[in-house]
């Protein structure tokens, strides 16, 4: 192995190292930490060995959020993730573009999932899915498949892919049978080497908790709710991106 490339792989080995520590310990609950949320809610599991292999060529981390609605850009999760993330990979350039579907169903996301990741080269894909085809009845096989040939073209271009599931509120799971959905999700998840981030999960969690409301009665409120679970998602889902991505740097044992 040549001597630049062993500089190489040593720097980076120290970069994730640092990335992972405390990790752990923020994904495990804790009393005073109001985004925990306990292992049977979720485990960090997995590895991002295509975003790994970017950052080992010395290369950037861009990363796609596609979604089926809008979002506050400085206030949303997504701008959350990408300072949450610049700050652990100093040394590298983190990017996170947002593209907006409003209403569109998975099998309706595909063209601009292949046009988006074909402009930006993105290494890492956060695939916001289910709402659209929960609320429009589509079929959970019909969606399934969908779900299958947008993974399959993410990790054709070289991408790895996390699906982000449905948001939680008391209010539409009693309009919306949700389940059949994230059920889908979790079966592609595990059947795709794709990483399920179970938002729904993690909202009901917090709710049930007494962390946040989902019916609040003023704006401000609203806006206490909006910052809290966007704060919290942004974070969790940075210590997602980086304990895979020193588990993919790990030498194999």
């Amino acid at each position: 192995m040549k001597r630049a490339t062993v500089l190489t792989l040593a720097a980076l080995a120290g970069l994730t190292a640092t990335i992972g520590m405390g990790v752990a310990q923020a994904a495990s609950e804790t009393p005073s930490d109001p985004c925990a949320v306990p292992e049977t809610v979720y485990t960090i599991d997995g590895a991002l060995p295509r975003a790994w292999e970017r950052l080992k060529r010395g290369g950037a981390l861009p990363i796609l959020v596609l979604n089926s609605a809008g979002s506050r850009p400085d206030t949303a999760y997504p701008a959350l993730l990408e300072k949450e993330l610049a700050a652990r990979l100093p040394d590298r350039k983190v990017s996170v573009t947002v593209r907006n579907a409003p209403g569109a169903t998975a099998q309706e996301m595909l063209p601009i999932l292949n046009r988006e990741l074909a402009s930006s080269a993105a290494s890492l894909l956060v695939w916001q899915v289910g709402t659209a085809d929960a609320m429009r009845n589509i079929g959970p096989d019909r969606f399934g498949e969908a779900l299958s040939h947008g993974i399959a073209a993410a990790q054709g271009r070289g991408a790895d892919v996390i699906l982000m599931d449905m948001q939680y509120s008391p209010q539409t799971t009693q309009l919306i049978t949700f389940q059949p959905y994230l059920d889908y999700v979790e079966w592609v998840s595990q059947n795709s080497d794709v990483v399920h981030f179970p938002r729904f999960e993690m909202m009901r969690h917090w709710f049930e908790e007494g962390r946040v409301g989902f019916a609040p009665d003023s704006k401000e409120e609203k806006l206490q709710a909006y910052q809290f679970v966007h704060r919290c998602l942004g974070r969790i889902l940075a210590d997602t991106v980086s304990t895979m991505i020193d588990r993919a740097g790990r030498p194999a044992p």
